[in-house]
């Protein structure tokens, strides 16, 4: 048991890269399932009222702006490939390279955060208006957070990297938040499908 959460490395062309999952990053997945629970279980209330609807779907002809949303999403899942060069130069021990593109992924997090926000303040609809109002805001809203919560994470790991040179947990913190926010990439995919497309 203890070898299968060994955080031991090996030599990567001047940078390390673990053979092993590490503690944390088991830990990491272990919440993300619990995560991906949660969001399974407004997607289930989401298609169980949709489901029970009378008449069209959005309910009261609510039309969003699905080539907006759709580009800013392309914008979101651009964000794990750049989260993702960081921990590569992070095991190549390029730390100037993995905070540019750590950099990079956090504009891009925060681009995506506008355009929600401002489509929250731009639909001729609220909670209160219907079941689909309703299910709108707290879908994306609940994301919305979790992308929040993704972009302080960077925001401490920017601090950390700018650190001591010799950091011997950074790798591994790194990987966890790289988990992490290709999880709330996927999950907005499959939110966008969802609330955007399927009618």
């Amino acid at each position: 048991m203890t070898q299968a959460f060994s955080t031991s490395v090996e030599p990567v062309r001047g940078g390390i890269r673990f053979n092993k999952p590490t503690m944390l990053g088991v830990g990491t997945m272990v919440w993300l399932g619990s995560e991906l629970m949660f969001f399974s279980g407004l997607f289930a209330a989401y298609y169980s009222i949709r489901a029970n609807a009378t008449g069209p779907w959005p309910l009261g002809g609510i039309k969003l702006d699905v080539l907006q949303s759709g580009i800013f999403t392309v914008v979101l899942v651009l964000s794990s490939f750049s989260m993702q060069k960081a921990v590569y130069d992070l095991e190549h021990d390029r730390r100037a390279s993995a905070r540019l593109w750590i950099v990079i992924t956090m504009i891009m997090g925060f681009a995506f955060l506008s355009n929600q926000f401002y489509e929250w303040t731009h639909v001729a609809f609220s909670t209160s208006t219907n079941a689909f109002g309703s299910l709108f805001f707290l879908m994306t809203g609940i994301h919305g957070l979790h992308v929040f919560l993704g972009l302080v994470a960077m925001a401490f790991l920017l601090i950390r990297v700018a650190g001591r040179s010799r950091d011997p947990g950074l790798l591994a913190v790194t990987q966890s938040i790289s988990y992490y926010w290709h999880f709330v990439d996927i999950v907005w995919i499959a939110l966008y499908a969802t609330i955007f497309l399927v009618h």
